[in-house]
């Protein structure tokens, strides 16, 4: 009889699926929310050159750039020339006056 301490391989596999499919619901839903809301400003993760290259050829301004991300002020198409442009993920950014226009 096995004892409550004891753990099977079969166990082990169950949470690891569940937060393989929690965390790619939330990183597709953030993608989707990028291209559906169009936000005042997005942060992308890729190679910056790449991406600030996509950010000068959208109507977007270039907000701060990093190691593995730039951050940009949106225009109608920069989210789509940022994903062209070779961006791993956009993600709408968080407005930082808790929702105030």
């Amino acid at each position: 009889m096995p004892m409550t301490i004891e753990s099977t391989p079969a166990s082990r596999k169950l949470p690891l699926a569940g937060l393989f499919a929690v965390v790619s619901i939330w990183f597709s839903g953030m993608a989707i929310a990028a291209t559906a809301v169009r936000p005042d400003a997005v942060v992308a993760f890729g190679s910056p050159a790449r991406l600030i290259e996509a950010v000068t050829r959208s109507d977007g301004s270039l907000l701060d750039a990093g190691r593995f991300f730039v951050a940009a002020r949106t225009g109608p198409s920069t989210v789509r020339t940022l994903y062209a442009g070779g961006a791993w993920f956009v993600w709408p950014a968080l407005a930082r006056e808790c929702g105030r226009p």
